[in-house]
């Protein structure tokens, strides 16, 4: 729990919805993590953010304490439940932000409900390379897709068979392997001590910590989804972006391609280069900065939030 925030739950499309909410009356902005992440993944930028915004942050169906429902995941069943509960819940205009497979869901719901979203800001989102198959054909996410399939939930075999690549000047998460095997013992200690609860390891570095606990919650077929095509029916992203209305904020991280692994990282330049073509009026912002961008760097998110805001305010008035 952070300070000042309420945990609730809302039945969404006929799935229960976990999610935080702060005190503060101003304009709301809602936080879409990532995929195998949970709402409070934004803890370093909740209690900023809500110094001047009513926050709202969700656990997308299958992750932390929303319901599972394996056979339903998709781009676009999470972007109808992230409309209706813009309707449902915050009732007005919202800034909606999401990381990651987050910020394509923040996109539908921008494109399917534009008098609901103010403003959009993506943070890493997959653009194009989450396209069927490309994500299949030329990235190394979808080998690490499948190792989480084949591995979870045996969360302790996951991370202590886990490789990540790696690239001298770019802040991808690392994850050594004398880490890896340490990981694995402490898990199936925590998981014999407390069974069936959400693994959390305090000693762990924050991201890594966030990475452990979700995946220990997580539907595992949200990612088999990913593996099998089902969970990419939005149609072409370059179509999506064009429908986009309100002021829109890509921020990239790091990212870079092998001729082995293809692309390793969410967006690649010619990604980026292919949205702005869809969206001419999309701002554009590259971070050295690893994949979960409000962990890496929270008060510089939460001044990109912020300028995107006087972007949206100058235009409404």
């Amino acid at each position: 729990m952070i300070k000042g925030f309420d945990e609730r739950d809302v039945e969404i499309n006929a799935t229960r919805i976990h999610y935080a909410e702060g005190p503060n009356a101003g304009p709301p902005v809602v936080l879409v993590p990532g995929q195998s992440m949970a709402w409070d993944s934004y803890q370093r930028v909740m209690p900023l953010l809500a110094r001047n915004f009513h926050v709202y942050a969700l656990d997308v169906r299958g992750h932390g304490k929303s319901q599972h429902t394996p056979g339903q995941y998709s781009f676009a069943t999470c972007g109808k439940d992230l409309v209706t509960f813009l309707q449902q819940v915050v009732k007005r205009p919202a800034i909606c932000t999401g990381n990651s497979s987050g910020g394509i869901i923040s996109l539908y719901a921008a494109v399917h409900a534009p008098e609901l979203v103010s403003a959009l800001l993506m943070e890493d989102p997959p653009l194009f390379s989450t396209e069927w198959p490309r994500i299949k054909d030329d990235t190394w996410v979808y080998d690490f897709f499948v190792h989480v399939v084949n591995t979870l939930p045996d969360l302790a075999g996951f991370f202590s068979t886990l490789r990540l690549p790696q690239k001298a000047g770019k802040k991808l998460m690392s994850f050594p392997r004398p880490l890896a095997w340490m990981l694995g013992g402490a898990i199936t200690r925590r998981q014999k001590a407390s069974p069936g609860k959400p693994v959390d390891i305090w000693w762990l570095p924050l991201a890594v910590r966030l990475f452990v606990r979700g995946l220990s919650e997580y539907d595992v077929d949200f990612t088999r989804a990913c593996t099998d095509g089902r969970m990419f029916d939005v149609g072409p992203h370059a179509d999506l972006l064009g429908q986009v209305k309100c002021p829109a904020l890509l921020i990239q991280a790091d990212s870079f391609r092998t001729e082995d692994l293809g692309l390793v990282g969410a967006m690649g330049d010619d990604d980026v280069d292919a949205a702005k073509r869809a969206l001419p009026s999309l701002l554009i912002e590259k971070w050295n900065s690893p994949h979960v961008v409000h962990l890496a760097a929270p008060k510089k998110y939460v001044e990109a939030l912020e300028r995107l805001t006087s972007l949206q305010a100058g235009r409404s008035s």
